[in-house]
């Protein structure tokens, strides 16, 4: 009940009413297979009742308004009837199903939407706090299991359980004592098989739930950073780290496959045993075969029906219970995409307005930082001025707080004290209009596997990138010289994560895709300490002609690099000095 209740929760009411709907639907379909089941009885005592016509002479008289006027005839005709009756119930249950598979499949569509939103609106600290495997199973696989493995199987859970107790009503008004005996029968089986597995289906299913995104994660490190595996020779290293997870996901879906199966063995077996059981029953208390087939037909037919839709209610029971670890996790999702704070971020994230206006200073005044759950402040009273158009280095030993100054600069992390202001407004309030003044270009350049215009506009539709400032762009970062020797130009393929360029041009394609943007504020965080000392001068030389023009903020550790700014921050202990 308490999976009922919270797979409803996350509905809005308009949702909700369509789940009643689907009930409502779900009630007529159980009706129509009870009826489906019930008319086969009047055909089966028909056959064996030759004088049936010459008994009944109201029945005969109507028979024969419609040109029926023999027994073979009215069985003929009632066959052809109860053709078209199954004919319209199963084109009824079709209809049924196609309702609520595509309600399960635009939800999922939907949360698939809104969990990658979700995600790309979360602060940044929430990315350093989690492991990149899980947040894409669940954007991947998310949506898949709460709605296709768990409202798909609920909705035909309620099918069967609604048809079972149709068909039941059915037996109880042809034999009440056989309806009692099959009730009992039929619910302390569904009952035991539910008890006796399901601590193992849930143990299960928190493994396969653990696994699955663990060797996701060992896939992304063998093959993320294949060329290192490779070098190093560690590829048996990798293989198996990807082996063992996907062994124990793979035995766990194994288990759960095995254990949902056999219910379907079990009750066959008891459901032939006891309807032979009945047989014995009824002979013994002086039945005459002639009276029991007609009952044993019914029987017969209401276990041809039962029997699935009991093997059903366990295995959609056991498949819901397999998913729950990690629905349970998923839900936690779910309501917070439903919060009103996910909402503001949402909006936030969709805001954006123009450029902060910059035109004298930034001011960095009284900064202090501490990660969340830790005491220790990084950043302690941090001030100093960045006058626009100047040339900033920052130095430091590693661990001084040179990257998570860059961090707050670029709107990522929130100071714990103090603020950092442009033109006298305090950018945490005017974050996104901030951010479209500044460009960023890391140590290590993110490229995609796409084209070289693609990666310089990253972010844009191919139909809405500025080809004019593509190949601005290009010229002052000096790769102008290298696209255009390519065949295809600005149209070649860089390779997934820009395998097919050496490192200087990665970086250069780094630079391109800031100044694309057009920034007043360029913000390069160790962006050449990973090239040699020839590629490195030449791109610090592309760097310093935007000297005056943008403002230019830079850590290095190399002494080369900052050679020409107009002056030096030095961090260390969470503390800065200017120099």
């Amino acid at each position: 009940m308490k999976l009922f209740l919270k797979i409803f929760s996350i509905f809005t009411p308009k949702e909700l009413r369509y789940c009643a709907f689907l009930v409502v639907v779900m009630m007529v379909g159980a009706v129509l297979e009870a009826v489906g089941i019930g008319a086969i009885l009047p055909l089966i005592s028909l056959m064996g009742q030759p004088d049936f016509l010459a008994q009944h002479a109201e029945i005969a008289d109507y028979a024969a308004k419609v040109g029926i006027t023999t027994h073979t005839e009215l069985i003929i005709g009632l066959s052809l009837f109860l053709i078209l009756l199954y004919i319209l119930k199963n084109l009824y249950l079709v209809w049924q199903l196609h309702l609520q598979i595509n309600f399960a499949v635009l939800n999922q569509i939907q949360f698939s939407k809104e969990i990658m939103a979700s995600y790309l609106a979360k602060p940044y600290l929430f990315h350093l706090n989690h492991n990149t495997a899980v947040l894409l199973r669940n954007v991947n696989s998310g949506g898949v299991i709460i709605f296709s493995n768990i409202l798909v199987p609920v909705f035909q859970l309620l099918t069967e359980i609604i048809t079972a107790l149709t068909i039941w009503g059915m037996l109880v008004l042809a034999d009440p004592f056989t309806a009692i005996v099959v009730a009992g029968v039929m619910g302390g089986l569904i009952y035991s098989l539910l008890r006796s597995f399901r601590r193992r289906i849930g143990e299960t299913g928190q493994i396969q739930n653990v696994y699955a995104a663990a060797y996701v994660q060992a896939v992304n490190q063998g093959l993320g950073a294949v060329k290192e595996t490779k070098v190093m020779r560690k590829e048996q290293f990798f293989l198996q780290e990807f082996i063992q997870n996907y062994e124990k996901y793979g035995l766990a879906n194994g288990q759960f496959m095995f254990l949902n199966q056999l219910p379907r063995i079990i009750i066959e077996t008891l459901i032939v045993c006891a309807l032979l059981f009945l047989i014995i029953e009824k002979m013994t208390m002086g039945y005459t075969p002639m009276e029991i087939v007609p009952l044993l037909g019914v029987l017969a037919l209401a276990a041809f029906r039962l029997m699935p839709s009991a093997n059903r209610i366990v295995t959609l029971s056991n498949g819901i219970k397999f998913q729950l670890p990690l629905f349970e996790e998923l839900y936690r999702e779910l309501i917070a995409i439903k919060s009103r704070k996910y909402h503001q971020r949402k909006l936030k994230m969709a805001d954006l307005p123009p450029s902060l206006p910059f035109a004298n200073v930034i001011r960095v005044e009284h900064l202090g930082f501490y990660y969340p759950g830790t005491s220790e402040d990084v950043l302690t009273d941090v001030s100093f001025l960045i006058p626009k158009g100047s040339f900033v280095g920052i130095v430091g030993p590693s661990g001084a707080g040179k990257t998570t100054f860059v961090d707050i600069l670029l709107g990522l992390f929130v100071p714990t004290r103090g603020r950092i202001t442009v033109d006298g407004v305090d950018i945490r309030h005017q974050l996104r209009a901030w951010q479209a003044n500044i460009a960023y270009v890391p140590q290590s350049i993110y490229l995609i596997d796409a084209t070289i215009r693609e990666n310089v506009a990253l972010g844009e539709s191919t139909d809405e990138i500025d080809d004019v400032r593509v190949h601005k762009a290009l010229t002052m970062a000096e790769l102008d010289l290298f696209v255009n020797a390519q065949p295809k130009g600005i149209e070649t393929m860089v390779g997934e994560r820009g395998v097919k360029l050496s490192g200087g041009q990665r970086q250069r394609i780094g630079i391109a895709r800031a100044l694309y943007q057009q920034p007043e504020v360029l913000i390069l965080d160790e962006a050449t300490s990973a090239l040699d000392n020839e590629t490195e001068k030449s791109i610090t030389d592309t760097i310093l002609k935007f000297k005056g023009q943008i403002t230019i903020i830079a850590i290095a550790h190399r002494v080369s690099t900052l050679a020409e700014c107009d002056f030096k921050v030095r961090f260390e202990n969470g503390k800065a000095e200017t120099l």
